[in-house]
Parts: structure tokens; C-alpha cells; sequence
């Protein structure tokens, strides 16, 4: 079974980029424009990862990380960070919030495949 993967983005062109290469790779993969869009999508439970940009409008990611690591306690979704913010108060705040993994904006493209399929694998 195809994990299917929901890639929040804020910039359309970001989140077309991620869709086609991880569509290319084999996974079944959405966008949602915002973090309330994703927020609601990531909590249906039909998403078994969440790339997740940390600055959107509505919430942000660590906001939507933080919201959808309560909702899915007994089954815990795997979320990666991707954002070209580098301060140690984001850092900080994504790995409070138990970040599976982060990667930085621009994104290498190797080693987001490499992540996915690590975080996938299970």
C-alpha cells in the first residue's frame, strides 16, 4: 500500500515542486495552501507523513505540529519540517513539538527522498 503524504506549502510553487517529485518517487500525495487546511486534512488519519512548511498563514507549522501530534497519540503521524527559517527559536520549538525530522529550504532533494522513505519504511 502507497503511504499517501500531505505536503502543507504555502508557496505554490514549493508545494508543486514536492508534489511532482514525490509523485515521481511513488507516493500518493495532497497540498494543502495553509495550516488550517492542514491541520484538518492532516487529522482525517488518511496521511501517514506531513511536510510540513513552518511559516504559513491561519497556523503556523510548529501551531499545526503541535495540534496534530494531540490529536494522533494512540497512532503518532510522521511530520517533517521544511522551512528556510534557521533560528534556534523555530528549531527549538519543532523538536518540542517532536519533529520526526528537518530539512532546510532549499530543499536537497536526495536527502527528502531519503527521509521520506526512512519515516515511510515503518
Amino acid at each position: 500500500m502507497t503511504v499517501r503524504i500531505l505536503v502543507a506549502d504555502d508557496d505554490p510553487a514549493s508545494a508543486e515542486l514536492l508534489m511532482y517529485f514525490l509523485e515521481s518517487n511513488g507516493f500518493s500525495v495532497a497540498t494543502a495552501p495553509d495550516g488550517n487546511q492542514a491541520l484538518e486534512m492532516g487529522a482525517t488519519g488518511e496521511f501517514g507523513l506531513v511536510i510540513l512548511d513552518v511559516h504559513m498563514p491561519m497556523y503556523d507549522g510548529v501551531e499545526v505540529l503541535e495540534m496534530l501530534r494531540k490529536r494522533h497519540i494512540l497512532h503518532p503521524i510522521k511530520v517533517i519540517a521544511l522551512t528556510g527559517d534557521l533560528t534556534e527559536s523555530v528549531r527549538k520549538a519543532l523538536e518540542g513539538g517532536r519533529i520526526d525530522a528537518f530539512l532546510t529550504k532549499p530543499v536537497d532533494l536526495d536527502l527528502l527522498r531519503q527521509e521520506v522513505e526512512r519515516l515511510t519504511a515503518a
